[in-house]
This record gives C-alpha cells, structure tokens and sequence, in this order.
C-alpha cells in the first residue's frame, strides 16, 4: 500500500456514532465509485466525507501531479473530537435545567495506490 494523501477535517459536526457507517460504505472503494457514492448516501455526515474526499483527489492532482483514476481509499477512521463540545441546557419542569452535550468528530481518510 502507498499513501498518497492523508485529509482531516476536525471537529466536524456530527457525531462519531454517525459517521462510521458512512465511512465503511467508501472503505476500499476506488476514489471515484467512492465519491458517487457519497452523492447517493442521504446522510448529514456524507456530505462533509465528500467535501473531505474531493479536497483530497484535488490536493493530489494539483501539488502531487498524479492521476486519481486508480488510486483507491486505502483508510478512513473517525474518532471523538474532544475540544469543540458544544454543551447546552434543556428546561424541565420546576425550573431545572438538563445539561446536553453536542458531540463532534475528527474524520481522517487516507488515498493511495493499494493491492
């Protein structure tokens, strides 16, 4: 395997739990089959996979001068974004208030050359 790019987007809206299971749809996908399948996925999480997939088929044909027409997704993890919680408060009743957290995640996905 040849990594040829590594792309993160931090802190991305959405959690971690919801994320996965797009990112197993596009695992071992060739780049293009990958990114027309995220077109088709009707998730929150598949379009901010598809702006980070297509930042990185650009990152390589610009700097790295290469063709993307083989290249494949090698890797793609996400994990909990610690730092960007968003922590709110939900009223009850007898004037109380109920803490809630809005979770975020940190998408990597790595493109290259596989076998």
């Amino acid at each position: 395997m040849l990594v040829v790019e590594r792309v993160k987007l931090i802190g991305a809206p959405v959690s971690t739990k919801k994320v996965e299971p797009v990112l197993d749809l596009i695992r071992g996908d060739q780049v293009e089959l990958a990114l027309q399948k995220l077109r088709l996925v009707n998730k929150k999480s598949a379009h901010h996979i598809y702006k980070l997939l297509k930042s990185a088929v650009a990152n390589v044909e610009h700097n790295k001068k290469m063709e993307v027409k083989e290249m494949m997704v090698l890797k793609a993890w996400a994990t909990k974004s610690k730092e960007r919680r968003f922590k709110r408060f939900r009223p009850i009743a007898r004037g109380r208030a109920h803490p809630y957290v809005k979770h975020r995640s940190n998408i990597f996905i790595e493109i290259g050359y596989g076998s």
